[in-house]
């Protein structure tokens, strides 16, 4: 029975080719987004998944409030860690890691000069407890041979392939390796090489070195950085709650004087979390300097897209099988005349569409590559397109099976519905009291609500996008590049200065309009504190104000405007600020003349108020614009700023002869810029990435739709084929045959547009809200997005309104 099923099958399929080809075509599609979606969520939530197996594996983390705003830092002060192991008990491992960069790294080769790496990464300083936590497999060198050199490093497989390509393991022992970091140089030996941890993992390091060396601020309490991260593993008996209270009180103990007077002066906050390790991956809410987050709102949004683009596909199967069936009536009737029941015709069908969805399925192996290349940027790295075939091979029998039940169960049911008389006496197709044609119509809807809804929300994000990278942020951006001071030359007495010679040999280059030092580009780099405003007999008014360390030249180069008062003078000390027009209203001046001469500061260290600049976005347009304010200090300043002319032809020249002249004043240092304008877009990394997801979604919603709609144009085209031929005879024209037979398709797409757009303008407004400066959706979006889905829809119906409406009447006529 099976067999013969089989062979009906593949002849039916053979015998429609085009709608067997728009099935394969559509359920492919589908199929292949869903498996790339499904190898993006199972990669984030396998983070760490053996470690999160374990219990009560948590990581420190430090929350703030400060001015009234709540956050979070991944990292807790250095000295923690002792604390915590010389207080408390029912802990079994408490592990610091804390992580470095270097400008770069020079690796000993036996067979030449050194080679070189720049802005490396993932350095990290541990203890014995590291590896005693993490269970890593030795390729070479042991563990105790590691922490009883304190001038020694561990590298993983991955850095060892790196630094010594053509080496194994046991061949790199006792290598030395230099490391150029912003404060010094340290020099370390080789004294293992361990296997790479199961990805993916946030134990994200590669190379470590023993505490406490390239870990600064050890004994510093009040410190916090991102990169300085703590996990503790507790006993079983062990309350997490009651051990980060234990917690606070040894920070209590350590740093209570600074922090009451926090407390009292700024109004600002501190205490401990603990995070448990398998929520460490999705808190997106914690700062962090070196550590990939997901969010799982985004992964579920991922699968709510994945679902919704799977089920249009299974719509466009209904929807095409139904259309079929006209074509198939003696077929069914012949077969319900010799015997046969519901059942076996309900299985025959599903049988097809099983058949249907498994071509479909391999036909998706080579779509899913074309997925994974155009979601390049969005897929995080290290997922690849078929890790495990077995796996693949899983999803897709339970996918289809799935589909099989879910797009083949109507159509299945729809033919059992066929009167047996009918069939003999017309190729039109009669059912039982069966409306079943109007549910095919609703499909067509829902179908176009989700294309709406995709289209509408591809306009409104590229439309945000635009007006975040676009738009005015308050200062010249173009044409900016930016190169990081070493650190040396900035903080250590012996190179005191170093950094302005060239700065002044910069000036003198011909492809540059102008050159600064600042504390960091113009979008970063600030320290932020509470500042003091007080009059007599009033009380004093307490802002949080970020402050950025630049030189006289600063202000000019980015063209910001000075709205009052003047620019800031050259000094070595602080003197003075230069405030912005939000500091302005924090603090109550009634206007930028009315600031000047004003002191504010910290308590005793309060400095004049000696110019107002316009304001501008020191960060995404998430954030609304602080209280800032610009203070000329030499020591501070560490990264050269350079306006390049505006010919673009000359930039490449330019930072050739900057180059020259960096290594004419810092020869041992590397030499690596940015352009600003490239530093700000990756501001909008994320919206970018939704952004191309949306507009893949867009487009597949829109092609399966169309593919539904050619079924149900070629369904009506099929049962009005008669009226068309008497229409013909009667005089018709073409055209408004044509006309006849689109205008209930415009009429389903206006109905989707009434439906899609409140769906759109709710989803889309709930995205605008996280942005602090943002576009208003404004109704042309809509309809823009209508005339599109109008247009495409008419497209597609339009070869089958006239071809019907061009067919030989005669033969229309002579069906019956």
């Amino acid at each position: 029975m099976i067999k013969k099923y089989l062979i009906t099958t593949f002849r039916h399929l053979q015998r429609k080719r085009l709608f067997t080809t728009l099935n394969i075509f559509g359920l492919a599609i589908g199929i292949s987004i869903c498996w790339v979606i499904y190898r993006i969520v199972s990669y984030e939530y396998s983070y760490d998944k053996e470690l999160v197996q374990k219990e009560n594996i948590y990581r420190v983390v430090s929350g703030f409030v400060f001015d009234e705003k709540e956050d979070y830092n991944g990292g807790a002060s250095k000295p923690l860690y002792q604390g915590i192991r010389e207080q408390i008990d029912g802990l079994e491992h408490v592990v610091p890691i804390f992580e470095n960069s270097f400008r770069s790294v020079e690796v000993d080769n036996s067979f030449g000069s050194p080679l070189r790496f720049d802005d490396q990464k993932g350095v990290a300083a541990i203890d014995s407890a590291y590896f005693n936590f993490l269970e890593y497999r030795w390729l070479s060198g042991t563990k105790s041979s590691f922490l009883d050199n304190p001038n020694s490093v561990v590298l993983t497989e991955d850095r060892a392939k790196q630094y010594f390509p053509d080496q194994v393991p046991n061949e790199i022992l006792d290598r030395t390796i230099t490391y150029y970091s912003y404060r010094d140089t340290i020099t370390r030996t080789v004294a293992g090489v361990v296997a790479n941890l199961p990805q993916p993992t946030e134990f994200n390091s590669h190379e470590f070195v023993p505490l406490p060396y390239i870990a600064y601020d050890l004994n510093i309490w009040t410190n916090t950085n991102g990169s300085d991260r703590l996990y503790l593993q507790l006993d079983k008996a062990s309350n997490p709650a009651i051990i980060a209270e234990q917690i606070d009180d040894i920070i209590q103990q350590k740093t209570k004087e600074w922090r009451d007077q926090s407390e009292n002066t700024f109004n600002f906050k501190r205490w401990i979390e603990l995070l448990p390790l398998g929520e460490s991956h999705f808190a997106t809410h914690i700062r962090e300097s070196n550590l990939r987050k997901a969010s799982k709102p985004v992964l579920y949004g991922l699968m709510g897209i994945a679902l919704f683009l799977l089920l249009l596909a299974c719509i466009n199967y209904i929807n095409m099988s139904v259309a079929g069936i006209p074509q198939r009536t003696k077929e069914i009737g012949v077969r319900k005349t010799l015997g046969s029941n519901k059942k076996q015709l309900i299985g025959q069908f599903l049988l097809e569409t099983l058949v249907t969805t498994v071509l479909a399925g391999i036909l998706s192996l080579a779509l899913t590559k074309l997925v994974f290349w155009f979601l390049k940027d969005i897929i995080p790295e290290g997922i690849t397109p078929f890790a495990n075939i077995l796996e693949y091979l899983g999803f897709l029998f339970v996918l289809s099976v799935l589909v099989a039940i879910l797009a083949g169960l109507y159509p299945g049911w729809l033919i059992t519905r066929v009167n047996v008389i009918s069939v003999f006496r017309s190729t039109s197709l009669q059912t039982k009291g069966s409306k079943g044609f109007n549910l095919q119509k609703a499909l067509i809807i829902f179908q176009f609500v989700i294309a709406l809804v995709f289209i509408t929300s591809a306009l409104i994000i590229g439309k945000q996008l635009q007006y975040s990278i676009k738009s005015d942020m308050g200062f010249n951006k173009d044409a900016v590049v930016l190169v990081q001071v070493p650190y040396k030359y900035v903080f250590e007495d012996k190179y005191d200065g170093k950094q302005f010679p060239l700065l002044e040999e910069l000036k003198t280059i011909s492809g540059i309009q102008n050159a600064s030092l600042g504390a960091a580009p113009l979008s970063e780099g600030y320290a932020s504190s509470a500042y003091e405003y007080s009059e007599e007999g009033k009380p004093a008014i307490s802002r949080q104000v970020f402050k950025k360390w630049v030189d006289t030249s600063y202000v000019n180069l980015y063209n910001l405007k000075v709205l009052a008062g003047r620019n800031l003078h050259e000094s070595d000390t602080p003197t003075e600020y230069v405030i912005n027009e939000t500091a302005v209203k924090a603090f109550g001046f009634a206007s930028t003349q009315e600031a000047l001469g004003k002191f504010i500061g910290q308590k005793d260290e309060k400095l004049p108020i000696v110019g107002v600049v316009n304001d501008f976005h020191m960060r995404d347009f998430y954030q609304s614009i602080d209280p800032m304010a610009f203070q000329m200090e030499k020591s501070n300043l560490t990264n050269f700023n350079i306006k390049l002319t505006s010919n673009t032809d000359q930039w490449q020249s330019t930072l050739s002869e900057i180059e020259q002249k960096w290594y004419r004043f810092y020869p041992p240092e590397s030499f690596s810029y940015t352009f600003y304008d490239e530093s700000i877009e990756q501001m909008y990394k994320q919206e970018k990435q939704l952004a191309t997801l949306v507009n893949l979604a867009t487009f597949v919603s829109i092609f399966i739709s169309c593919l539904g709609l050619f079924g149900l144009a070629v369904l009506t085209a099929f049962q009005r084929t008669k009226e068309i031929g008497i229409r013909k005879v009667m005089g018709a024209s073409v055209e408004g045959i044509v006309r006849l037979l689109s205008k209930e398709y415009i009429i389903l797409v206006i109905i989707a547009l009434v439906f899609a757009s409140p769906i759109a303008w709710f989803a889309m407004d709930k995205w605008l809200e996280k942005f602090a400066y943002r576009i208003e959706i404004e109704w042309w979006i809509f309809l823009l997005a209508g005339i599109a889905a109008i247009t495409i829809a008419l497209l597609t119906v339009g070869y089958q309104a006239i071809k019907a409406a061009i067919a030989n009447p005669v033969k229309s006529l002579r069906t019956e």
